[in-house]
């Protein structure tokens, strides 16, 4: 048997996971879901009796791959959600309601579209309105829309609500308040809306914990209360890897596209990771504790296994008795271990060395966003203390690179020459970490590309309007940016538009289109934004890049060379192409 990677060293929480009885709805024990029920997709699904179930390679998988695909069985609002079209997901202002199920919509082409009717038609078999008020203010009566979507899909799709339901919902876990919102939006669709004939009370209670563990976020709205939560059936069946062997990107339908990023041998699993890709260069203690305290189990990957995190030292501290080496955790899998250094017998327990990590990460987040000159302050100071790839150190590196070229105040064109070149550096330094803890063209890679691309091109036109460099070199720099953003597209961009899966989707998200064109209020750029923005800079550079090839032709009747261009004849060139 391979070596699979572990959910949790804990045997009771994987039986927690897929061991116990789901609902009063009748199985048929002996009845797995296979890949075959998936389609033509290139994995297997494994089950062990400690992970329970998982996904390993049919055969060996090259990276760029695409595995499988996944749609959501669900779509629907976020927790809190302002009142908005359950269909388009615009914020509404109450002017239009169905008239027959009471649903605010924006229209009659929302009331017209099949899904509404599907649902409105259920609301009017139980003979229930829905009565919504208090419009551009949260309203509770939205956290129903999911659960309920969810629970549908046993009248409309039995298998894939046959296979959601094998996933955990961690009732245990689950707080006093926890419990009575569940209670209350049970009694919401049972009694108000008349479905207490097709759903008990513990089927709604376990479609409400499964989606509280297993939901992800699939848009960003502009406010808080319009962010839209989605439920992918097969996606959730990956296990979990500090060091992801796929990535997941999400089309413009909010499909889900599973590909891998690096060689995966048969029958290798195939895993994913739970956090964000910002965290992916965080240390094992941050990462466990998160995974602990969002998913309720304990990582046990190869990564977490090992103090030095794949020779990276993203968690090692600073030794104050030698000085010169660092202190690593010397058992990474115990949340409480004792620190230990590499080259002396100094050791410190785990509670001293979190109270040095607390403190720079309250300074850390207490720098405002607008003056990045806080944020160096505390780099430098980290520097004294903290291993250079050292997660806070790496964090206040991404963070100013999130600040730097971006917005208003700190447009590339208003950014100092050293401040390029730091962005520059940042990027390179985070990149050489991504190669081991994102490895292959993992989002992570695309998202630090895209921002060094930003910084380099203005730095060659810094050098080129100032005459510190030939036209010819100039060129030979757009000549390179534009390969980067070459890589950028095809990592962020795995189905192409004029494909037939990239048709489909465009099919399908048309009345999904505005939200696309949003950046979220919580700022940065999804991978659908920062692609589409790489290929228009890609086609603004090749035409730069053409005029300046002819120009420079043109000028000295010669073909490009650096061997050909003398002194004189580089001034000339520049200064004509200026003019």
């Amino acid at each position: 048997m391979s070596s699979k990677f572990g959910y949790s060293s804990d045997a009771q929480q994987l039986n927690t996971w897929y061991g116990n009885d789901r609902t009063e709805m009748v199985w048929d024990d002996t009845m797995e879901p296979t890949a075959a029920d998936h389609g033509d997709v290139l994995y297997n699904i494994g089950k062990h009796p400690m992970i329970g179930r998982f996904m390993e390679a049919r055969r060996d998988i090259h990276p760029g791959e695409v595995i499988f695909t996944d749609n959501p069985a669900v779509i629907g609002p976020d927790n809190n959600a302002l009142p908005m079209c359950i269909v388009c997901w615009r914020k509404l202002s109450g002017h239009y309601r169905c008239g027959q199920c009471g649903w605010p919509l924006c229209g009659e082409r929302c009331r017209d579209t099949k899904a509404h009717y599907r649902e409105c038609r259920l609301f009017q078999e139980r003979g229930s309105k829905v009565e919504i008020s208090g419009f551009g203010k949260p309203n509770r009566i939205y956290d129903a829309v999911l659960p309920l979507r969810l629970l549908m899909l046993k009248l409309w799709d039995k298998k894939v609500y046959r296979l959601v339901c094998l996933l955990m919902d961690h009732k245990e876990n689950q707080s006093p308040s926890q419990q009575r919102r569940q209670a209350q939006i049970a009694e919401l669709i049972r009694v108000t809306w008349g479905f207490a004939k097709d759903f008990s009370v513990n089927e709604v209670k376990h479609v409400l914990g499964i989606l509280s563990v297993n939901s992800f976020v699939v848009h960003d709205g502009l406010e808080d209360g319009m962010d839209l939560i989605g439920l992918y059936p097969w996606t959730s069946l990956m296990s979990h890897a500090c060091v992801p062997n796929v990535k997941i990107v999400t089309r413009d339908d909010f499909s889900y596209i599973c590909e891998a990023t690096v060689p995966i041998a048969e029958p290798g699993e195939i895993v994913t990771s739970y956090h964000h890709y910002y965290y992916h260069l965080f240390g094992t203690m941050y990462r466990r504790a998160d995974i602990r305290h969002t998913w309720s189990f304990d990582c046990i990957c190869h990564r977490c296994k090992d103090p030095t995190e794949l020779g990276t030292f993203v968690s090692a501290v600073n030794c104050e008795k030698c000085k010169y080496n660092y202190l690593l955790p010397v058992q990474p899998l115990d949340h409480d271990s004792k620190w230990a250094c590499q080259a002396c017998d100094h050791t410190e327990p785990n509670k001293q060395v979190a109270e040095r990590l607390n403190k720079f990460e309250k300074e850390i987040d207490g720098a405002s966003p607008d003056e990045p000159e806080g944020l160096e302050g505390v780099l430098r100071k980290m520097r004294y203390c903290l291993h250079e790839n050292h997660y806070l150190i790496t964090d206040c590196k991404r963070r100013l690179i999130d600040i730097w070229g971006h917005g208003e105040t700190w447009d590339y064109t208003k950014l100092t020459k050293q401040q390029l070149e730091n962005k520059s550096d940042y990027c390179d330094h985070l990149l050489g970490l991504a190669a081991k803890l994102s490895p292959g063209h993992s989002e992570l890679r695309g998202y630090l590309l895209w921002e060094r691309h930003g910084a380099h091109l203005r730095l060659a036109q810094w050098d080129w309007l100032r005459m510190k460099c030939t036209t010819l070199q100039y060129i030979h720099s757009l000549k390179v940016l534009c390969s980067n953003l070459r890589e950028i597209i095809t990592i962020l961009g795995p189905i192409r538009v004029d494909s037939d899966e990239g048709a489909n989707g465009l099919k399908s998200e048309a009345p999904l289109q505005h939200l696309q064109m949003q950046p979220g209020r919580k700022g940065g750029l999804s991978a659908g934004q920062v692609r589409f923005r790489a290929k228009n800079e890609l086609e603004s550079l090749t035409e730069q890049l053409q005029k300046l090839e002819k120009q420079t032709q043109y000028t000295t009747g010669q073909p490009l060379s650096l061997k050909t261009l003398n002194r004189t004849e580089r001034k000339f060139n520049r200064r004509s192409l200026c003019l």
